[in-house]
């Protein structure tokens, strides 16, 4: 149960993350109980009775009152907010041949009951949490209804940033409040992937990995790069983690038929007039065919928008009376590519920088038959005459 923050058994072993956090005695003589068990198998140190030994911690409780152990467990703390990349199994401590009980240590440790990398016993746990609700005991960490705000249009930048941010919690597998962001991937010809945050990690690159648990991604799986993110081999999250094309990001925006929209999708919108009018009917040649990005970026002088790049001008959903997705701007794409951007997949459809001078009926075909690996528009408009029809629905 050490996922969710709390255990309740005899810790046997760690994982590469892990540490073991003991009661010691100032000379460290680790003679008993966990004090033994991290000197013969987590490489504690004789002779060290105060912090970080191989996979270990200790905290002396054998000297004194619970106020003289107090400035130990606080160092303990600050430790552990320093290394948000490991994960601190506390143990009882003091409440074996130091002698304290349960509610006389427990609370010394009240500063880190949130830290989403300090792990207590379920006994510790419910003291610590008695004034929440009983989801300690089945969750691990209250309140698990915390919200992390975020922008109101999110950029590739910011996910690289909340990734890293959120590092520790999307790497163990820890129940805490993460950003409520839902991403889409191409997982092959005719199939998109859609994952929350936490189930994803996006490199600084733009390299982006999800987990999955189908067994069609056994082979894919890529243990290095686990191992070489979070330090840790994950054993309490997703089976397979490999690299995928990210394809966009959940707006709050839906079509005129209730569909999601995502960044990086190709729509045709019909404008409002100036006056803020609708039309009153709504005929292909009133509208326009739209890539959806982003605008700008998020710091404290700068908002980004959702919105359509043009060449000296943007449109924004809100601009539109109606609004029909028509597919995405996912195609002709290589496997194994260096990652490209989402404004610059949605920059070329729009011909801002005159990279392609297709006809609007050929960029609606490839936006059509999206996710695609195909590369001739020939082999689109193939698909066109054969009646074939892609997964357009999200």
């Amino acid at each position: 149960m050490r996922g969710l923050r709390i255990f309740d058994e005899e810790i046997k072993d760690l994982s590469k993350c892990e540490v073991f956090v003991f009661g010691s005695n100032l000379e460290g003589r680790h003679t008993g109980g966990a004090a033994r068990t991290a000197h013969r198998k987590f490489g504690a140190e004789w002779g060290v009775g105060v912090g970080p030994t191989g996979q270990c911690y200790a905290i002396p409780t054998m000297h004194g009152n619970i106020s003289k152990i107090k400035p130990y467990v606080d160092d303990f703390i600050e430790y552990a907010r320093r290394h948000p990349n490991n994960r601190f199994i506390v143990t009882r401590i003091g409440c074996g041949r130091a002698g304290s009980t349960d509610e006389e240590v427990a609370p010394l440790f009240m500063a880190a009951r949130d830290l989403p990398n300090v792990v207590f016993h379920i006994d510790w746990r419910l003291i610590l949490d008695e004034d929440k609700a009983f989801n300690a005991f089945f969750l691990g960490f209250t309140p698990v209804k915390e919200e992390i705000p975020v922008p109101e249009a999110i950029t590739e930048d910011d996910l690289k940033r909340y990734c890293e941010e959120f590092k520790y919690i999307i790497g163990s597998g820890v129940i805490a409040p993460l950003p409520q962001i839902k991403i889409r991937y191409v997982i092959d010809r005719d199939r998109f992937g859609y994952v929350g945050f936490g189930r994803f990690f996006m490199l600084e690159n733009g390299d982006l990995y999800v987990w999955s648990r189908d067994e069609e991604f056994k082979e894919a799986h890529n243990q290095d790069m686990v191992e070489a993110i979070f330090g840790d081999e994950c054993r309490y999250r997703r089976k397979y983690f490999h690299r995928v094309i990210f394809a966009g990001v959940e707006t709050p925006y839906r079509d005129y038929k209730g569909q999601s929209i995502y960044t990086g999708d190709v729509l045709r919108g019909w404008l409002k007039g100036f006056d803020g009018s609708r039309p009153k009917k709504f005929y292909k040649r009133d509208s326009m065919l739209l890539a959806l990005g982003t605008l700008g970026w998020n710091d404290k002088d700068w908002t980004a928008k959702y919105a359509c790049v043009l060449d000296n001008h943007c449109v924004v959903p809100e601009m539109c009376a109606r609004i029909k997705r028509c597919g995405s701007v996912f195609y002709q794409l290589d496997r194994q590519e260096h990652p490209i951007a989402v404004v610059q997949r949605c920059s070329q459809f729009q011909d801002i920088y005159g990279e392609s001078r297709l006809a609007e009926k050929d960029k609606e075909l490839l936006a059509k038959y999206t996710p695609n690996f195909d590369k001739e528009l020939w082999m689109y408009h193939a698909n066109e005459i054969l009646g074939i029809e892609f997964n357009t629905k999200f």
